[in-house]
C-alpha cells in the first residue's frame, strides 16, 4: 500500500525539526524528498542548533552556513526571529524587538517565552500579573524547564560578551528590586528566599531546591538570571 505524500510530509518536518543534517541526508534520497524541501513549512521549523552563531559572525568563507541562515531568516523560522530579537534587544538596546521575542514566543520558541515572561514582570506597562500568570501557566503545563533556559540565555549572551559586542545596559533589562523579589503575603516557604538574599546557600540557583510557591520561584528566576547577567558583564 502506498503511503500518502502528507504522511511523508510529516515524517520529513519530524526530522527538520530534529537535525537539518539529516535534512539534507534524507532529501537527497529521492526526488520527493527533494521537492518536499522547497516547502516554507520546513524552513520555518528546521533546526539551527548546529550553527549556534549570530549569521553576520560567520566569515565569507563560509557562505554555504550564511546561505542556509538567510534562507530561515525569509521563511521565518522561530529561531532566527529570535536570534535577531535578542541581539537587537540587548545589544542595540531597541525595545521595538521585544514585539519579535514576542512571535517567537507565540511560535513555541521556549526560550523566548522565558524571556518574555520575566521582562513582562519588570515593565509595568505590560501587566506584572498578566506576565506571572503567563510563566505559572507555563511551568505548570511543563511546557518550560526554567534551568534549561536559564543556561541557554545565559550562554548565548555570554557569547555576544566574547565578542567583546556586550554592553552594562544588557543588565538594566533585568533589574528589580529587593522588595519585589521578596514580597509575598502567601508563600510559607518564602521565608528561605529572605534568608537567601543575605547570605548564599549552596542550592541558590538549584530550582529543584525552592521551597516556595510558583510566584516565587519565578521572582527567584528573576533574580537568578540577574545575578548571571552581573557576571557576565562584571568585566564591562
Amino acid at each position: 500500500m502506498d503511503i500518502p505524500h502528507l504522511a511523508w510530509f510529516k515524517v520529513l518536518l519530524a526530522v527538520a525539526k530534529h537535525s537539518s543534517e539529516d535534512l539534507y541526508s534524507m532529501a537527497g534520497t529521492c526526488k520527493l524528498f527533494q521537492q518536499m524541501l522547497n516547502d516554507p513549512e520546513v524552513w520555518t521549523i528546521v533546526s539551527v542548533d548546529k550553527y549556534q552563531w549570530h549569521e553576520d559572525w560567520y566569515g565569507e568563507d563560509e557562505g554555504k552556513i550564511i546561505e542556509f541562515l538567510q534562507k530561515c531568516k525569509e521563511q521565518n523560522n522561530q529561531e532566527i526571529i529570535y536570534r535577531d530579537a535578542i541581539q537587537d534587544f540587548f545589544l542595540k538596546i531597541d525595545d521595538e524587538a521585544l514585539k519579535n521575542l514576542r512571535v517567537a514566543a507565540m511560535a513555541g520558541h521556549k526560550e523566548a517565552s522565558y524571556l518574555v515572561g520575566l521582562l513582562g514582570l519588570l515593565n509595568p506597562s505590560q501587566g506584572k500579573e498578566n506576565a506571572m500568570e503567563f510563566l505559572c501557566h507555563l511551568s505548570k503545563k511543563k511546557k518550560l524547564n526554567r534551568q534549561a533556559c536559564r543556561d541557554s540565555t545565559s550562554n548565548r549572551l555570554r557569547r555576544y560578551t566574547m565578542c567583546a559586542t556586550v554592553t552594562p545596559p544588557m543588565l538594566q533589562k533585568f533589574t528589580a528590586d529587593e522588595q519585589f523579589l521578596q514580597d509575598c503575603i502567601h508563600c510559607e516557604g518564602n521565608r528561605e528566599w529572605y534568608q537567601l538574599w543575605n547570605c548564599w546557600g549552596v542550592d541558590w540557583h538549584n530550582v529543584n531546591a525552592w521551597n516556595c510557591c510558583e510566584p516565587c520561584k519565578w521572582k527567584r528566576e528573576l533574580f537568578c538570571i540577574q545575578h548571571e547577567l552581573q557576571l557576565i558583564t562584571a568585566w564591562v
